[in-house]
């Protein structure tokens, strides 16, 4: 069975990892707290979409509704020029039908 041998810089790290000396507080607090927090944060941002998402599609469909109504107007007011139109411009019997004769 063949040893295989670290060398030196290797151990020393590793012996600091693993070691049983007590970290700073502000490591043991990173290593607490920021672990915890990368749920909390994928959660509120995946509700801070879907509101997001929900704002815009409302939102869509008033400025939408708003669209047909003004549409629908607008098409009565075509319908009732065009009534207009109709009336005023009938042709009477009595012109001939040709400019020359």
């Amino acid at each position: 069975m063949t040893r295989v041998s670290f060398p030196q810089d290797m151990k020393a790290t590793r012996s600091l990892r693993y070691s049983t000396h007590p970290r700073s507080p502000h490591a043991q607090w990173y290593s607490d707290v920021v672990p915890a927090m990368i749920p909390m944060f994928l959660l509120g941002s995946a509700v801070y979409l879907g509101l997001q998402l929900a704002h815009t599609r409302l939102s869509h469909e008033k400025h939408m509704e708003a669209a047909q109504q003004r549409v629908a107007a607008l098409e009565v007011q075509v319908d009732e020029l065009q009534h207009i139109r109709a009336q005023n411009h009938a042709p009477s019997p009595s012109r001939s039908k040709s400019w020359l004769w």
